[in-house]
């Protein structure tokens, strides 16, 4: 089984540099990224698309439709990670936002289980994650594409890659590390109940 990961294309919160919402949507560019990448993708044998109900993640989905004429599933599962309530479509560089991001960084450092409000911690995203491998090695597709956000893609990577072994602090560096692009695709392939990491942030 392959699993090809892409991450939407660019929206109004990573162009204004704010946090993300559920009805954030795709930039003109953000468009165009993802018929470019559609036109990759139509090389591909894709049995279906998996998306993240999220509206940025479903028209990333819809454009690729566009061009292989698959069927979409909504999967909850594959939602970005969810922030503050209280954040959310404001400035990252808003003073008050700040301080919520330095106050949960600071808490996490002690205890990855503290919420700041309403917002997933590294817990509650790492189970979701383990949940999403979970459902998608029981499908009987060989070749699925999940449409997803960058912080719910690193995370299923990096229990990919580090296992038993994944701590806060391990996911943490591992996520300020690398990179993960709109309209990147990253593969995953099980093979023999194994998953490995076979392409990262391909564009």
């Amino acid at each position: 089984m392959k699993v090809y990961f892409v991450r939407h294309g660019e929206t109004n919160s990573n162009l204004q540099k704010s946090g993300g919402n559920f009805n954030d949507r795709l930039t003109e560019v953000g468009r165009e990224q993802v018929q470019e990448l559609a036109n990759r993708i139509y090389g591909i044998s894709i049995d279906i698309i998996l998306a993240s109900p999220h509206k940025r993640t479903k028209e990333t989905a819809e454009i690729i439709v566009e061009k292989i004429n698959k069927e979409i599933k909504v999967v909850f599962l594959l939602g970005e990670k969810k922030w503050p309530t209280e954040i959310e479509g404001k400035s990252l560089k808003d003073p008050e936002v700040k301080k919520v991001f330095d106050l949960i960084r600071e808490k996490n450092n002690l205890d990855p289980a503290w919420h700041y409000s309403d917002e997933e911690n590294f817990f509650d995203i790492k189970k979701r994650a383990e949940l999403f491998i979970e459902y998608v090695s029981k499908l009987t597709f060989t070749n699925i594409l999940a449409v997803s956000h960058e912080y719910f893609i690193k995370m299923v990577i990096a229990i990919i890659l580090y296992g038993d072994q994944l701590s806060y602090e391990v996911f943490r560096n591992y996520f300020h590390s690398t990179s993960l692009d709109n309209a990147s695709l990253t593969l995953c392939e099980k093979k023999q109940d194994i998953w490995k990491l076979i392409t990262l942030n391909d564009q």
